[in-house]
């Protein structure tokens, strides 16, 4: 089995609020107010309320594991190892909509309002909520994209090929800088000027540019 440790901070204190016991491995994580989000190998996408610390639905729309999720006030992404995308709409309950991407889709991203995805080919697509695309464009990374991290400051890939790619964040997307990492980063995150990057040697690494 798994689990998840949810914990409050404050005051520069960490609290233990509760303990999350699942029974097949976790993927991926987006977590809202009050509210997480999980993708499991057993290819469901779990809602869980940490208030009442109850898990408040199951959601079944891939036939693989789920490899990602993201969402909005209404829809509730997710990628999987089956190639989907899929779009779950909160209000009704049900999915909204699937599309069979040609290749696996490894990372999403919500930036209101688009919907931002990478993955093993390479390129960088944008959808808009009703999950029509909107913008695509080729990353220039030569080995599939591992992660993506997307903000109003930068869209930021992270690539087997070794490489970290930084490009300005809108649908005319163009590259900013570029730079070689000692690892592959299998996990990327950007904010407030500094990148952030887990990397396969078992090492985090921090880059933050010189005023």
């Amino acid at each position: 089995s798994s689990g998840i440790n949810a914990e409050y901070g404050g005051r520069g204190e960490l609290e233990k609020i509760s303990d999350i016991a699942v029974h097949s491995a976790i993927l991926c994580t987006q977590f809202e107010p009050n509210f997480l989000l999980y993708g499991t190998y057993s290819k469901l996408v779990v809602g869980y309320d940490v208030r009442s610390a109850t898990v408040a639905f199951k959601v079944k729309q891939h036939t693989k594991p789920v490899l990602s999720v993201a969402s909005s006030e209404n829809y509730i992404w997710s990628t999987g190892e089956d190639h989907a995308l899929s779009c779950h709409d909160r209000r009704a309950g049900k999915l909204f909509k699937r599309i069979r991407m040609e290749r696996i889709s490894s990372s999403i991203q919500y930036t209101d309002p688009y919907l931002w995805v990478s993955g093993y080919d390479g390129f960088i697509k944008c959808f808009n909520q009703e999950m029509k695309l909107v913008s695509k464009f080729d990353s220039g990374h030569t080995l599939p994209i591992t992660d993506m991290a997307h903000s109003t400051g930068a869209t930021v890939t992270a690539s087997k090929d070794g490489t970290v790619k930084l490009f300005t964040p809108n649908l005319k997307s163009n590259l900013w800088n570029s730079f070689m990492l000692d690892s592959v980063a299998s996990c990327i995150d950007y904010k407030d000027g500094v990148v952030m990057a887990g990397c396969c040697d078992s090492t985090v690494a921090f880059w933050k540019y010189k005023n």
